[in-house]
Order: structure tokens, then C-alpha cells, then sequence
């Protein structure tokens, strides 16, 4: 009789794990066409998806956008960190806006850098699949012979994109940009031919960096630059099953 009454919890215990295991998901294919998206400044931003495990907990991924080297380039406080659904890289869907203003026609590469987090219930988070599109990098040729003025890095990823308009490997030495010989300095918001499409391992975060240099232009001509990126598709993970 002792021998069976010490075996009963020791069954319901073996029992009740896999139970508690089952009752939430273990991934989310995910996309930021279905999350809503909080603008909170110039500098800062948040997608969220709401209890997207079945526990309770919100997924989120956060923007965080810096000052980049050279203070040639600002960021534009209107527009920068914006949703924009309009045709960008054509295409109509919503991808968030990085602008820049131009202070000087120096040929030094100044910008902004985006730091992207994922976080789940306010946890730093793994995802997979990552893939995102950056649309419209274009300008006139700068004076360093290296291409157009929009310049684009990240710090995790590779890139696919059109030859005749774009180069680069997307590091900081080699950044994506427009090639010497493109057709046209500008790329019509309804063409495709200035985007790069990303794709990232497993990550928690990425940084993605825009800068520009303008010197190829007259001493009175100092426009915005501006590109867009998304939308973000990728596999959430539940750090709870690969416990």
C-alpha cells in the first residue's frame, strides 16, 4: 500500500507536462502587414502582434533610429520612421519610411543607423526566415566614383537585386548602392529596379544603416534622400518549447 500511494504523483506529474506543452504554439509565421505599428518620434517605433503564442504575450519589433557618422545627412523629423502604404518600389504596401535631409554636399557618408529588436512579453527573442525588401535606392552619382548617393548596410543578411541599377554587398565597405553606368539617376517609385531583397539567418536584432553622400551635385541643390523598407516577414520561435 505505501509502495502505491508514493506512485500516483509521480504518474500525474509525468502526465501534466506534455499537456501544459501543447497548449500554446510553438511558432507564428508572422508579417508586418498584420501588426499595427505605433510611430512614437522621428527616432522610434514599434510593430505589435497581440498574444501571437496563445499565452498572453505580445510580440514586438522595435525600431530605434541613431545619427550615423558625418553630420552632412540629418534625419528628417517629419517624416523619418513613418508607415507608408504608397507605391515605393512597385509596390503599394506598407513599409516604413527613412529620410534623410541634406545639411552639405560633402562626400563624407553621413546618415542614420536603425536598430531593429525583437522581444516577446518584453523578452529579447529569436526569429527566423527573416526577409524584407528595401525599395528605392537611387541619386545622382557622387563624386567618390563609388556610385549613387544612397548607400545601404546591414549588419546581418545578404541581398538580391537588379545588376543594371544596384551594387554592393550591403557591408559597411561595400554598401548597396546605384551603380555608375544605372540608367537614370532616379528610379520611378513605380519600378523595382532600386531595391535589394533581404534575407537573414536567425536573429534577435539587426541594425540597418542609410547614408549618403551628395557631392556630385550643384552647391544649391540639396535634396532629401529617402528609402523604404518591407514589409518584414519571418517565423516567430517560443523560446517555452525549445526549452
Amino acid at each position: 500500500m505505501q509502495g502505491a500511494a508514493w506512485a500516483l504523483p509521480v504518474i500525474a506529474a509525468a502526465v501534466a507536462t506534455p499537456l501544459a506543452a501543447a497548449s500554446v504554439a510553438c511558432t507564428a509565421g508572422l508579417s508586418t502587414t498584420t501588426a499595427s505599428y505605433t510611430r512614437l518620434s522621428a527616432t522610434s517605433a514599434v510593430f505589435t502582434w497581440v498574444d501571437v503564442f496563445g499565452d498572453g504575450k505580445d510580440l514586438t519589433l522595435t525600431l530605434s533610429a541613431v545619427p550615423n557618422g558625418a553630420n552632412n545627412m540629418t534625419i528628417n523629423q517629419t517624416n523619418n520612421l513613418r508607415l507608408d502604404s504608397t507605391t515605393q518600389g512597385g509596390e503599394a504596401q506598407p513599409s516604413v519610411h527613412l529620410a534623410l535631409d541634406t545639411a552639405d554636399l560633402r562626400n563624407i557618408g553621413g546618415g542614420q543607423r536603425v536598430t531593429f529588436s525583437f522581444a516577446l512579453g518584453g523578452v529579447t527573442v529569436t526569429v527566423a526566415d527573416l526577409a524584407y525588401t528595401i525599395k528605392d535606392i537611387d541619386g545622382f552619382q557622387a563624386l567618390d566614383g563609388l556610385g549613387g548617393a544612397e548607400r545601404v548596410y546591414v549588419s546581418e543578411g545578404t541581398g538580391t537585386y537588379n545588376t543594371a541599377w544596384i551594387r554592393g554587398q550591403g557591408a559597411s565597405a561595400n554598401a548597396w548602392r546605384p551603380f555608375t553606368g544605372s540608367p537614370n539617376p532616379e528610379v520611378a517609385a513605380t519600378s523595382a529596379a532600386g531595391n535589394v531583397q533581404v534575407t537573414a539567418p536567425p536573429l534577435s536584432a539587426f541594425d540597418l544603416t542609410f547614408v549618403a553622400n551628395n557631392s556630385g551635385r550643384s552647391l544649391g541643390d540639396r535634396p532629401p534622400q529617402n528609402i523604404w523598407v518591407g514589409p518584414f516577414t519571418f517565423t516567430a520561435l517560443n523560446p517555452v518549447c525549445a526549452a
